[in-house]
């Protein structure tokens, strides 16, 4: 992937990425907890799950492909 300067990997910022990261971790880490998640605003439309793809985004690297499966309405 190239190189672009001020262009943030997934649309999100690291702040955002570590705060996904840690929700992720609290779920993993205590049994039955439920993370309270509001996700950020991304450039998609609405109805795409923006929620679950903040969370995949968030943990992918750069070589990581992201496969989305469009169902149609």
């Amino acid at each position: 992937m190239a190189n672009l300067s001020g262009y943030n990997f997934a649309y999100l910022d690291e702040q955002t990425k570590r705060m996904i990261r840690r929700a992720i971790l609290k779920a993993v880490a205590i049994p039955g907890y439920q993370v309270p998640f509001g996700g950020r605003e991304m450039p998609m439309p609405y109805g795409w799950g923006t929620g679950g793809i903040q969370l995949t985004a968030s943990v992918i690297g750069e070589s990581d492909v992201l496969k989305v499966i469009d169902q149609g309405a």
